[in-house]
């Protein structure tokens, strides 16, 4: 299958256009999944040796795509390991576009191996990741991966949707040629899956909606046919498709099927992808049977079987299995008919195993949507709409936790130099827009565990929760040096007039928590003339 590689954009410009080491990630992507993937794997192995594991959105993407070449090897250990590993960089750079990606590769993984694994939990933390994400790119590949998962798992209705919202994103920082053919084929595959999971019930009421199933397949098919790009390295796409379609018609137009799939078989049998050669084993096996070749449609039923892989899809494994039940019973053998109506019955009973799979899952989403809202509104009420950092609101419930546990703490007040001259030269979006730079600055020379704060106009707050002694002072020093680094380097004028001032107060220096900030506020303007007469030459 191709669910997991899809298109991948651009997230905080480390993987830029061009890049030679990102056009070396995306052929391994794409050679992974069209049959490459021990060449893939060694390309990954030297990429990730040369990142050298220090966390970055290449090596999320390099993990990523070690996982995606381990699931097509059917190595579900190597697999897992990716996953874990990729999981880990995208905390260490704050991108849950890449937790959204890597996740449903592990539930594949489990799943197919039958190890369980907490499922629900792993899907509700994908989808909220995926919410989570501002990367268009990593959003886009993000339904493309849980749509693979809900397919794997058979919830068909949470599927569809999230493969056909990947059908209308284009952001692409890879280039694969394949991008927009492969979700189109995910859809045709998918429907294809459904038709056959109601053909195995044996109820002949579903008889409309399976035609209606296998009807979208080909339409989607049909539909990536449309969009491959002429190009040699694109053919096992179009094989693909080529696939989709006479798999749709096997009871519509069993010869020409037969025929197509004949072909389509020996292709892939070059390729070395055995899974999708039991796949087309199986189909063409069924446009045999249909054509009332019985000797020929259990030969290659029988073949199919042995083509298939240890790791291949449970409802491959399924279709094999029941096809050649189906052929068997069709040609009179002893005892088949006995064993059809068993696989039926137990075929039955999946299908409303999947029903209470599928209400579960959609119970947890529904709830976890209730608590992710009522996340968002908290979070949105302490954060300042401008530069999304802190708000006053955010500062005294710090403090009052602070004084309450009482945490060794420090504040830094930070005061922007000559904002209103800014915003009377060059106008309030240029003022908004060195807010902005000042904001994501103290962010990035700050912990991760303190707390930046805009606490109104022009000044900003760091509340650092228990410090060194000397931690208020490095802070300070790392602040003033960015500050002159980037107004240095600034091209824009109101970027070139950065200043800070800066004064900062500390409970270890006796000060108690309520009078931290009037205390660093008074060390601010004092530091603030300080720096003006030396301006001054006074």
């Amino acid at each position: 299958m191709e669910k997991e590689g899809r298109r991948r954009a651009m997230g905080s410009g480390e993987m830029a256009m061009g890049d030679a080491l990102t056009t070396r990630i995306a052929a391994a992507m794409t050679s992974a999944q069209s049959g490459g993937h021990a060449t893939a794997a060694a390309e990954i192995e030297a990429i990730r040796a040369e990142l050298g594991g220090v966390p970055s959105y290449q090596l999320a993407a390099a993990e990523y795509v070690r996982g995606v070449t381990a699931h097509h090897a059917s190595d579900a250990d190597e697999a897992l390991k990716a996953v874990d590993a990729c999981v880990a960089v995208a905390k260490a750079i704050d991108e849950p576009g890449w937790e959204a990606n890597a996740l449903p590769i592990r539930i594949i993984n489990l799943a197919r191996s039958g190890r369980g694994g907490d499922t629900v939990k792993d899907l509700v933390t994908a989808e909220h990741a995926l919410n989570r994400t501002k990367d268009a790119g990593l959003s886009a590949w993000a339904h493309t991966g849980l749509g693979y998962a809900y397919d794997v798992l058979r919830l068909y209705e949470l599927c569809i949707p999230h493969y056909e919202h990947a059908t209308q994103l284009d952001a692409d920082v890879f280039e694969l040629a394949e991008s927009r053919a492969i979700d189109r084929l995910n859809l045709a595959e998918t429907y294809l899956r459904w038709a056959h999971e109601l053909e195995r019930i044996g109820d002949p009421s579903y008889r409309q909606e399976i035609q209606e199933r296998l009807a979208s397949a080909a339409y989607w098919a049909r539909a990536a046919e449309r969009v491959i790009v002429d190009d040699e390295s694109q053919e096992f796409w179009r094989l693909s498709a080529r696939l989709w379609i006479a798999a749709a018609a096997t009871i519509e137009d069993p010869a020409a099927a037969v025929a197509e799939l004949t072909e389509c078989r020996d292709e892939i049998s070059k390729l070395g992808e055995t899974e999708r050669l039991a796949i087309a084993g199986v189909y063409l096996a069924r446009a045999l049977q249909a054509a009332g070749k019985y000797d020929e449609a259990r030969a290659a039923a029988d073949r199919a079987a042995a083509d298939l892989i240890p790791l291949a899809d449970p409802a491959t494994h399924v279709l094999v299995l029941q096809t050649r039940s189906e052929i068997a019973a069709a040609a009179g053998e002893q005892g088949a008919l006995t064993g059809l109506e068993y696989a039926r019955s137990v075929a039955r009973g999946w299908w409303k195993e999947r029903q209470r799979a599928l209400n579960a899952v959609r119970h947890a989403l529904a709830s976890h949507d209730l608590s992710a809202r009522h996340d968002a509104e908290w979070h949105a009420a302490r954060q300042d709409p401008l530069t999304g950092i802190g708000n006053r609101r955010a500062l005294d419930e710090r403090l009052t936790a602070a004084r309450d546990s009482g945490r060794a703490v420090t504040v830094l007040a930070i005061d922007v130099d000559d904002l209103k001259v800014v915003n009377d030269t060059y106008g309030h979006a240029s003022g908004d827009e060195l807010l902005q730079v000042v904001a994501n600055l103290l962010v990035e020379q700050a912990r991760a565990t303190d707390a930046v704060i805009r606490s109104g106009g022009d000044e900003f707050i760091v509340v650092l929760d228990q410090p060194d002694a000397k931690g208020g002072a490095r802070l300070a020093l790392r602040i003033r040096t960015a500050a002159a680094a980037i107004a240095t380097a600034a091209t824009k004028p109101w970027l070139g007039r950065l200043g800070l001032s800066i004064g900062y107060a500390a409970t270890a220096e006796g000060v108690g928590v309520d009078q931290l900030i009037a205390t660093a506020d008074r060390r601010l303007y004092e530091d603030k003339r300080r720096r003006r007469w030396g301006d001054r030459g006074l």
